[in-house]
């Protein structure tokens, strides 16, 4: 019978934590799957309607959509794209 509490024991945890950790690494991955689609979605909507009176709101919630995909993927880490792309 194969169980994770080899590996957890590695990390200096229980197979109650390893799971745990496992469970909140598999959240964060949907999240920013979640954010990759709303920023798709923004961008497409920004390309696609430029004269929108929603443009201004658009890029404004992309560029809070960006940092907020941003600090997921690396918390010390900052956006390299320019501020107004």
């Amino acid at each position: 019978m194969a169980t994770d509490t080899g590996r957890s024991a590695a990390y200096g945890g229980s197979a109650i934590s390893g799971t745990s950790s496992l469970q909140a690494g598999a959240e964060v991955e949907r999240t920013l799957d979640r954010l990759e689609a709303r920023m798709e979605a923004l961008e497409l909507s920004m390309r696609t309607h430029r004269t929108s009176p929603r443009f201004e709101l658009w890029r404004h919630d992309l560029h809070e959509t960006r940092e907020t995909w941003f600090r997921l993927v690396d918390p010390d880490g900052q956006d390299p794209t320019p501020e107004g792309s």
